[in-house]
C-alpha cells in the first residue's frame, strides 16, 4: 500500500501509555526491544504469540495484567505497516474461537434436559463463543487511553480490509466492543465556541469534512453569535470530539452555502431568527465508522435549541448530494430512457459539469429533474436511498424539502452534484412517522415542490 497507516495520533496514544504508567516504562521498552518493526525476525512471531498469551494468562495479579496490556499496545503502535498487518493476522489466525469446543458445548446442551443444568451449559457456551483475541482487546478498555487504542486499531483495519479479507472477523469484534463503549448515554454534548481551547479549535479545522475551513477568520465566523457548533465527547477520550455539527441560526431556510459562510455578511438579528440550519456534520474517527452517532447528535442538539431558543420553529439542513454526478455518469443510458432526455444531451450535461460550465436554463431544469429522480427513486440493494447523506437524514425522520440550484459553486460542489444542494426538513411532530415509513415501507417523505420536479 502506498499510504502508511502509521500516524502521528498513533504515536501520541502510545506515548500516553508511558506518561500514565511511567513506573513500567523500562519494562515495556525491554519487552519491545527484542522484536523488529516489520516482525521479520526469525523468532518475532513466536515471541509475539507468547506475549499475547501472557495477556490472556498473566503470571501475577492485576498490575501484571495491566503491564502486559500496555506492552502489547505500545508494541502495536511501534510497528511498521508490514508489522501491523502481521500483528493483526496473528490475532485472527492464532486467537480465534475453538470450533471443536463450541460443537462439544452445543452437543452437551442439546443432550441435557435439566433446566438448571442447561442454564450452566448456556453460560459455558457463551464463554466459549468469545474468542481469545476479543478478551485481549477488551483489556485495553481498562486503560485510560485504551478506548482510543481500539478506535485507532479498527481504523487501521478498515483501511486494510479490501486487501486483507481475513481481518473482517477482527474488525467486527472491534466494532462490537466500540458499540458497547460508545453508547449515546456515555457521551457528553458540549458546545464549542471561539473561547474553547486552541487545541480543540485546531481539531475542528482538521476534521471538518463537508465544507473545508479555510482560515482562522473562517472558523471564527462559524462560531459567531448566530453560528453554533456542538460535539459529542467520551469521558475516556476527553480531548477529542467524536463527531460535531455546525448550525446556522437564520431567518428562513438557507439555500446557498456561499451566503451562509460569507464572512462579510453581518450576524443575524436575534429577534429575526426563526430557523436552525444544520449545514455540516463531521465524524472525526474513522474507527467509529458504522456506529451511528449522527442521528443522536442532531436529536440532542434540536432538544437543546428548542429549550434555549423559543422563537426557532423550523429545523432543516443544507446538505450536499455527494453521489449524484458519479451515479449519473454511470447510468446515462438508463436515465435518459426513463426521463425522456436525449442521450446526447446527457453527455453534454456531463461535459458541462467537467468544465464547470453549468450556467444554462435548460441545463438547470434537466439537472434538477435528474437530481430529484436520484434522491426519490434510486435505491441501494436494501431498497433505501442510494445517496448516503439522503439515507442518513431520511432514516432520522426528515423529509426532502427543496433542491437548491447553484447552492455550492465550489469546484468540489459542482463536480459531485452540479452545485445542487438539498434541504432536509425536520418537522418535530412528523419525525417518528417519517422514520417508520422510510425504514419499514421504504417511502421517502418529500414536499410537493420536489415531487413536481419529476414532471417537468
Amino acid at each position: 500500500m502506498s499510504t502508511s497507516i502509521v500516524k502521528v495520533e498513533d504515536k501520541k496514544v502510545a506515548k500516553g501509555f508511558f506518561k500514565i504508567f511511567g513506573g513500567v516504562a523500562d519494562v515495556v521498552r525491554l519487552w519491545i526491544g527484542s522484536i523488529t518493526p516489520d516482525l521479520s525476525g526469525s523468532k518475532d512471531t513466536d515471541i509475539l504469540i507468547s506475549k499475547m498469551n501472557e495477556c490472556l494468562h498473566p503470571k501475577g495479579g492485576e498490575v501484571s495484567a495491566r503491564k502486559n496490556t500496555i506492552s502489547l499496545g505500545k508494541l502495536y503502535f511501534s510497528l511498521s505497516e508490514t508489522g501491523k498487518i502481521k500483528f493483526l493476522q496473528i490475532l485472527v489466525e492464532k486467537f480465534n474461537t475453538n470450533q471443536k469446543e463450541i460443537y462439544s458445548k452445543i452437543k452437551e446442551y442439546q443432550q441435557n434436559h435439566n433446566t438448571e443444568l442447561n442454564h450452566k451449559f448456556e453460560q459455558a457456551l457463551t464463554k466459549t463463543l468469545e474468542s481469545p483475541r476479543s478478551k485481549i482487546l477488551k483489556q485495553f478498555i481498562s486503560l485510560p487511553d485504551g478506548l482510543k487504542v481500539i478506535v485507532d486499531m479498527r481504523s487501521d483495519i478498515l483501511k486494510l480490509q479490501s486487501k486483507y479479507k481475513e481481518l473482517n472477523p477482527l474488525e467486527q469484534e472491534l466494532k462490537s466492543i466500540l458499540s458497547t463503549w460508545v453508547d449515546v448515554d456515555l457521551l457528553d454534548l458540549q458546545q464549542i465556541t471561539w473561547d474553547s481551547p486552541a487545541s480543540l479549535l485546531e481539531k475542528l479545522i482538521k476534521y471538518e469534512a463537508v465544507h473545508k475551513i479555510s482560515s482562522w477568520n473562517d472558523l471564527k465566523n462559524r462560531l459567531d453569535s448566530d453560528r453554533l457548533c456542538f460535539a459529542f465527547f467520551h469521558y475516556k477520550i476527553p480531548n477529542e470530539p467524536l463527531i460535531f455539527v455546525e448550525v446556522a441560526l437564520t431567518n428562513g431556510i438557507t439555500s446557498s452555502i456561499q451566503h451562509l459562510l460569507d464572512e462579510t455578511i453581518p450576524s443575524n438579528d436575534p429577534d429575526s431568527i426563526n430557523t436552525a440550519v444544520f449545514y455540516s456534520i463531521s465524524n472525526t474517527q474513522i474507527g467509529l465508522s458504522g456506529i451511528n452517532l449522527g442521528n443522536f447528535l442532531i436529536k440532542r442538539v434540536v432538544e437543546k435549541l428548542t429549550t434555549e431558543f423559543k422563537n426557532i420553529k423550523t429545523y432543516a439542513t443544507l446538505s450536499p448530494i455527494p453521489g449524484f454526478i458519479k451515479w449519473l455518469i454511470e447510468n446515462l443510458a438508463n436515465v435518459s430512457d426513463k426521463l425522456n432526455i436525449k442521450p446526447s444531451f446527457c453527455t453534454e450535461i456531463i461535459e458541462s459539469i467537467k468544465q464547470l460550465q453549468i450556467h444554462n436554463e435548460y441545463l438547470k431544469q434537466c439537472l434538477l429533474k435528474l437530481c430529484a429522480y436520484y434522491l426519490l427513486k434510486v435505491n441501494n440493494n436494501n431498497g433505501y436511498a442510494y445517496d448516503p447523506v439522503a439515507h442518513f437524514h431520511l432514516s432520522n425522520g426528515a423529509s426532502i424539502k427543496r433542491l437548491n440550484w447553484l447552492a455550492d459553486i465550489s469546484e468540489k460542489g459542482i463536480k459531485q452534484s452540479a452545485g445542487i444542494m438539498v434541504n432536509y426538513l425536520y418537522e418535530l411532530p412528523k419525525i417518528d412517522s417519517n422514520h417508520e415509513n422510510y425504514m419499514i415501507n421504504k417511502i421517502v417523505a418529500r414536499s410537493k415542490e420536489v415531487s413536481a420536479l419529476l414532471k417537468r
